[in-house]
């Protein structure tokens, strides 16, 4: 597997969620209008959705060339527990002792399945 690349999409993907969610919870400062259709949106939430579709992109693309069965568990773990360490100190959620234990068990599930076999 390519690690750079599937790096760089659990990155993009990651902020993409952060930066989206940041832009809701603030001011809207972009507005499209037309006669048909208005939207009112925030800079970061268009950075974030831009990110989330490049990650996207990154990912149809890594899906192509590499071993799904490792591919999907150990890129889907990294991302979550990314995801929820970003929670925890961007927007100050609290992490309660199941989720600590879950993030333990995915995070020694995504080592095993880095093991290579002898």
């Amino acid at each position: 597997m390519n690690y750079v690349i599937i790096g760089i999409y659990i990155i993009s993907s990651v902020l993409g969620v952060v930066f989206f969610k940041i832009g809701s919870t603030d001011e809207l400062l972009v507005s499209f209008s037309t006669s048909f259709f208005s939207l009112k949106i925030h800079w970061l939430s268009v950075l974030g959705l831009i990110l989330y579709i490049f990650s996207f992109l990154l990912y149809m693309g890594l899906i192509a060339r590499s071993n799904l069965s490792q591919l999907v568990p150990v890129s889907t773990g990294i991302m979550y527990i990314c995801t929820l360490l970003s929670a925890v100190i961007v927007f100050k959620e609290t992490m309660h002792g199941w989720q600590i234990i879950g993030s333990i068990l995915i995070l020694a599930g995504v080592i095993l399945m880095n093991i290579k076999a002898t």
